[in-house]
């Protein structure tokens, strides 16, 4: 019987985790960015004034906004007409949280449960989100800025567990490169005793992010999920299916459900056009991906 079908002899993570004190500390410009979000007068001064504490945020924000993938045809020479003149203040906000939670983890750039390979699948994922957003029936938009940011942080567990548990998620990136065929899910609840949508969810709890976020992070494998903030599960669900025909990501099918398509209030050709759209700029975004992993 292959290792994957043994029930391994760890303890729950789950458990290991709500008794730990290395939990990581949401740094102060992800504090600073949410307190900012959070307040009614707060204005692009202050959100530049935030992002140049941390240079090397300040830059990627830069890259990003001078990507082809926004299409700006001026040289932008500065972070404020990064934002006044590409970006737009809630997602720069967003591109911003994204980039300074995710420096709150020391782990290895490559391999399945690498840096590299977060942030391709998480990059694309909030690109595609915002794109299929923006075509939804106005009934339907949930917030086109929590969207991207569940893009962003919806896989946020596993960075979680290569940060705390680097013994179990060397086993595990060994188990999910013998067994390619296999759900990763799957395969860390078999190994772990519990799978990333928990330990995330269980993250975003702990850093008091939005209820959007977590419900994103827990329910984004759960097609059947029908509960409060839906919408951003969906949302990620479905672009983690569509950028599995690329290769991209952990999603354990390809297919569209017929029901989540009439819940958001699109086509399935719609969606696929979506995608085809955000993969012509896969180089752009492979760059992206590759400078925030750096």
């Amino acid at each position: 019987m292959e290792p994957y079908d043994k029930p391994m002899m760890l303890a729950s993570l789950r458990q290991r985790i709500e008794s730990t004190t290395q939990l990581p500390a949401m740094p102060e410009a992800a504090q600073a960015l949410l307190r900012l979000n959070a307040d009614p007068n707060g204005n692009i001064n202050q959100l530049v004034e935030i992002i140049e504490t941390d240079p090397s945020i300040a830059a990627q924000v830069m890259r990003y906004a001078r990507s082809a993938f926004f299409g700006f045809r001026g040289e932008i020479t500065s972070l404020q007409q990064a934002v006044t003149a590409v970006l737009g203040y809630g997602l720069t906000i967003d591109i911003a949280l994204g980039l300074s939670l995710g420096k709150a983890f020391s782990i290895p750039s490559y391999g399945p449960m690498g840096l590299f390979p977060f942030w391709q699948h998480s990059i694309y994922s909030a690109a595609l989100i915002e794109r299929i957003i923006h075509i939804l029936p106005r009934q339907h938009r949930p917030l086109p800025g929590l969207g991207f940011l569940g893009g962003l942080l919806h896989n946020f567990g596993v960075l979680l567990i290569a940060h705390l548990f680097k013994k179990e998620a060397a086993m595990l990136q060994q188990i999910i490169l013998a067994n390619q065929d296999k759900p990763v899910v799957d395969l860390e609840r078999q190994v772990l005793g519990t799978d990333h949508m928990e330990i995330g969810a269980w993250l975003m709890r702990s850093w008091n992010l939005q209820s959007e976020i977590q419900v994103a992070v827990a329910e984004h494998h759960d097609e059947l999920y029908n509960g409060v903030h839906a919408s951003y599960a969906r949302l990620a669900l479905l672009s983690d299916r569509l950028l599995k025909r690329h290769d991209i990501g952990d999603a354990e099918s390809t297919e569209l459900p017929e029901a989540i398509l009439n819940s958001l209030g699109i086509s399935a050709e719609q969606a696929e056009e979506q995608l085809e759209n955000i993969i012509s700029g896969a180089q752009d975004l492979d760059q992206l991906a590759q400078q925030f992993a750096a």
